[in-house]
């Protein structure tokens, strides 16, 4: 998990492994180091006794929104960073040991109806939702409701806007794929009723999920054309200030949900393909009456 702390440094905390099988998660993390880098200005290229490198600028990841899913950048199979850093959009490729060089960041140019980065709210990695084998990210800013589709390397192929009026008291969650059917579905917050809801996606004919699937309950493959209660209560902004949807942590083959509290708490989520059971464990306690307060982003 990257998170952004308090003072604009991006933090990596990695998972932990259950004892009886090293190949699932807990869901718990461990204790962080430093997700990011650069090489160091004032290092003598003829050589001398600095370090080689050394932490990004004090401040960098200030206002950031952060996410990651899988290898999106340079084909080499590691976990790379997409975030929204001033008013950009980059991607920061992965060195393979947890971080972030930021000297190597490139950036994601858009098309030119895509929203301005600057104004977004929410940016989600969803790995390849289209099946068009290249990365997808949603975002919401303001009202609206945004797929940015077929991330190549260098741009975004396509955005399109999902919805108009209807988001500014949603939030995203995750797109993935829940119930089992392999299409990629939708779960998201409603703050009004404090509830989140889950939008069964249709598959495109080219593949995929069919993204008019995911504009709205009615064109979905929810049973009646409505969004199913995934959350039944206490989901409120109030309670639950940011969310990490990943894909499936503990093995079962589902996706599953972290949230940060506004108390500063912690807690894991193990995702079901009907309903989120129970009220998640907690990952991190807030005992010294701060806990992750301070944490500005999570992705």
């Amino acid at each position: 998990m990257f998170v952004v702390d308090g003072n604009g440094k991006l933090r990596m905390y990695p998972g932990e492994s259950q004892l009886s099988d090293l190949t699932k998660g807990t869901g718990d993390v461990a204790s962080a180091m430093s997700g990011a880098y650069r090489a160091n200005p004032l290092k003598d290229p003829n050589g001398d006794d600095l370090p080689m490198w050394t932490g990004a600028p004090s401040g960098y990841w200030n206002g950031a929104l952060i996410a990651h899913q899988g290898d999106v950048y340079g084909g080499d199979g590691l976990q790379d960073l997409v975030a929204r850093v001033g008013d950009k959009l980059w991607v920061y490729p992965g060195d393979g040991y947890g971080a972030v060089n930021i000297d190597k960041r490139q950036q994601v140019l858009l098309p030119s109806n895509a929203p301005d980065p600057a104004g977004y709210r929410q940016l989600v990695a969803a790995g390849d939702a289209t099946g068009d084998g290249k990365p997808d990210f949603f975002v919401t800013t303001g009202t609206e409701f945004w797929a940015l589709i077929g991330y190549n390397g260098a741009t975004v192929e396509k955005a399109v806007r999902l919805a108009a009026t209807t988001w500014g008291d949603r939030d995203l969650v995750q797109v993935a794929e829940i119930n089992g059917d392999g299409v990629p579905d939708m779960i998201y917050r409603n703050d009004t009723a404090g509830k989140l809801y889950l939008r069964l996606g249709k598959p495109d004919s080219g593949g995929g999920v069919d993204l008019d699937s995911l504009a709205a309950a009615a064109n979905s493959a929810s049973p009646g054309g409505a969004d199913i209660t995934y959350g039944a209560s206490g989901w409120q902004r109030s309670n639950i200030r940011l969310f990490l949807g990943t894909p499936d942590v503990d093995g079962d083959g589902i996706p599953d949900i972290w949230t940060l509290r506004v108390d500063g708490t912690v807690r894991f989520y193990r995702g079901d393909r009907n309903s989120m059971p129970g009220a998640g464990s907690l990952i991190i306690g807030n005992s010294n009456g701060t806990g992750w307060k301070n944490k500005q982003a999570i992705g």
